[in-house]
């Protein structure tokens, strides 16, 4: 649970927006691992403003993984445009952005995502996996913007992963205790 000087902190900075009902905040794709006992690729993602910054960990796919992976290292677009890079050629030979994306609710063990289109002065929602927006609003450079109270139930500090990062390392998350790891796995 956040401390209550972290949520008025947030409540006062200016990367919020309301959809759905629900405050929403912006963050950056801070990196992706690999979860050491499932082989899953983990998207971590981080908040742009405050003190700590929280991250929140979403377990996606591999396709998932290796498109955002590739946009994250600036690697050139392979010869032939893969599902998402063809996504980002659809809707811009349709006269469309991708504006902002949100992952505003996690239901069942998913977390649920919203790519918010701008197309002919109207602003259009897409449901989506939380992946594939990320993925597609890499492409657009667009904002990425996650419930706050997502972050509050399955985030958890960056000074958590750096005390981690500060320990001798077999290989990286794998350091974390059991029941640090154990309260973000969905």
């Amino acid at each position: 649970m956040k401390d209550p000087k972290k949520i008025k902190k947030a409540a006062e900075a200016d990367d919020r927006h309301q959809t759905r009902e629900q405050n929403m905040i912006e963050v950056d794709v801070a990196f992706i691992s690999v979860d050491a006992s499932t082989g899953t690729p983990i998207l971590f993602l981080k908040e742009k403003a405050g003190d700590p910054k929280y991250i929140v960990p979403i377990w996606i796919g591999p396709g998932e993984a290796t498109a955002i992976q590739w946009k994250l290292k600036g690697e050139p677009p392979p010869p032939r445009p893969m599902t998402h890079d063809l996504m980002k050629n659809i809707i811009e030979n349709l006269g469309a952005t991708v504006e902002t994306v949100f992952v505003h609710s996690l239901t069942d063990s998913t977390y649920l995502g919203q790519i918010n289109l701008q197309a002919n002065g109207k602003t259009l929602e897409i449901d989506a996996r939380s992946s594939d927006a990320i993925a597609l609003a890499l492409r657009f450079e667009a904002p990425i913007y996650v419930a706050e109270q997502i972050i509050q139930e399955t985030g958890f500090p960056e000074t958590e992963l750096k005390n981690a990062e500060k320990q001798p390392s077999k290989g990286g998350l794998e350091d974390l205790d059991e029941e640090t790891l154990g309260r973000y796995t969905v």
